[in-house]
């Protein structure tokens, strides 16, 4: 329902509403900036807006930012002018801009952008339909931030894609205070939500249809941290587990020196945890996880020796890290660890970025700074080095058969049908390409696989008789 790199609000138009003004909404960043514009959506609504995906034709327009590095930056000014010129040719009386960039940039925003009639940073973008209730005042307060350290309750929420796979934002803030990351003064410190408002929410959504849960925050593995209970993050997952409808259950973004063996127990005889973790990783060269301020990997034996763990607790688990290439002081020796530690570890899915120096940011003023031409040399071999372990990973499940979520028709053509592995996140991983059978979307159906891309599998919907389960 979001659509495009923009991710564009595609809620579908109620012709009960055709009276009341329309609202469209653009979501621009990471899937816990979209668990807050699904929350702003339905705030619209209970504002009296009818959602719509054409632009031209709403009223009112809300942009929800990114702020977190400066080509998400650029991505939400584009995007900001690209709406604002609805305010000339179409039907828009009011643009809001809301989220990151407003946290991040505040008063600074407001000469530059008099297109904008009302900024919502991401203190108050649960009180958007307050907000707007008052704006139609043309003296009304024009800018709306604070200090990011609320604890929000449950909102309701307007699907921003198909229903049976949703995200569940755990918390929000971050206390890790990474020399690079600006997400501590953009969010503000890491606040827990309750266990008994996030299971309602869980059962709200598995009311609607969902069948996946993916649960997000900045460090899902610090839930409950913040109130003294280390195992939070456990507790969380054992009330989630009693929810009727839920199959599958995925926690992205585990800090690896948070991973407790008893948690990963819990995930290995889980019938619906799957066995899939997201591994911020970054480096593995110690001088650059120390200058990143980050927590040197436990043990001799480094990063290597916590894959080693988490695999030998979790049989079968599936493993996805991100990495920063030239951070300052990298020099071809750190890179070189960095390339031997991916090829030795091979890790199913991995993302690779280069250092931003974001402005306000500590890594930003480091001695060392690395040549762009640099970065983006070491980024391309460090991907290239993962797309032939991922091509070889992916040939071995050839033959196979697995579990996999119909998500519905291929977005490139009517003749096949697209879906997911247990161990292939939604938006970030490959995809299963069915070719044969059929499917209903928001279904787990048995498909043999008969082919292997770099990072895609391909394959047919067999009977439950005909499946055959993968081991390995």
């Amino acid at each position: 329902m979001f659509s495009g790199r923009d991710r564009v609000a595609m809620h579908p138009f109620d012709p009960k509403n055709r009276n009341s003004p329309m609202a469209a909404l653009v979501s621009l960043g990471c899937a816990k900036n979209l668990v807050d514009s699904e929350a702003m959506a339905a705030q619209l609504e209970q504002a009296g807006y009818a959602m719509t995906a054409n632009a031209s034709e709403a009223s009112l327009i809300v942009v929800n930012t990114c702020g977190f590095i400066q080509s998400a930056v650029e991505e939400a000014v584009e995007t900001i002018l690209l709406q604002a010129v609805h305010k000339g040719r179409g039907s828009c009386r009011q643009l809001v801009v809301a989220g990151c960039m407003v946290q991040r940039y505040g008063k600074k925003l407001l000469d530059l952008f008099p297109e904008v009639d009302v900024f919502v940073g991401a203190s108050h973008s649960h009180r958007l339909g307050e907000i707007l209730g008052g704006s139609k005042d043309a003296s009304c307060r024009r800018l709306w931030i604070g200090r990011p350290d609320q604890r929000v309750p449950a909102l309701a929420r307007i699907p921003s894609g198909p229903v049976f796979s949703r995200y569940l934002k755990v918390a929000d803030g971050c206390d890790n205070h990474c020399s690079y990351c600006m997400i501590p003064r953009l969010r503000g410190p890491y606040r827990s939500r309750s266990i008994e408002d996030l299971v309602q929410e869980a059962g709200d959504l598995a009311a609607q249809g969902a069948v996946e849960l993916n649960l997000v925050a900045q460090d899902v593995t610090a839930f409950g941290s913040d109130r003294g209970d280390i195992g939070g993050i456990e507790e969380l997952l054992d009330a989630l587990e009693g929810i009727e409808g839920i199959r599958w259950i995925r926690m992205l973004y585990a800090y690896p020196d948070r991973l407790r063996d008893s948690l990963l127990r819990r995930m290995a005889r889980s019938g619906k945890i799957v066995p899939y973790l997201d591994l911020p990783l970054q480096h593995c060269a110690p001088s650059i996880l120390r200058a990143m301020g980050r927590s040197p990997a436990p043990g001799a034996g480094g990063m290597e020796e916590v894959v080693q763990r988490i695999r030998s607790l979790v049989p079968g688990v599936v493993l996805r890290s991100t990495f920063i290439v030239g951070f300052p002081g990298e020099t071809e020796k750190d890179f070189e660890s960095l390339m031997g530690l991916v090829e030795r570890a091979r890790l199913d899915h991995v993302g690779v970025f280069a250092f931003s120096p974001e402005a306000g940011t500590r890594a930003a003023r480091l001695p060392g700074q690395i040549r762009e031409e640099v970065k983006e040399r070491r980024r391309r071999a460090l991907l290239e080095a993962q797309r032939r372990i991922s091509a070889e990973k992916l040939g071995a499940w050839v033959g196979k058969t697995a579990p996999v979520l119909v998500e519905g028709l291929h977005p490139e053509t009517d003749l096949l049908l697209v879906g997911r592995l247990a161990g292939q996140a939604p938006e970030v991983d490959g995809t299963v390409i069915i070719n044969e059978g059929r499917g209903e979307p928001g279904r787990i159906r048995p498909v043999l696989f008969t082919a292997s891309h770099d990072y895609d599998l391909e394959g047919r919907i067999v009977g439950e008789g005909e499946a055959r389960s993968f081991e390995g």
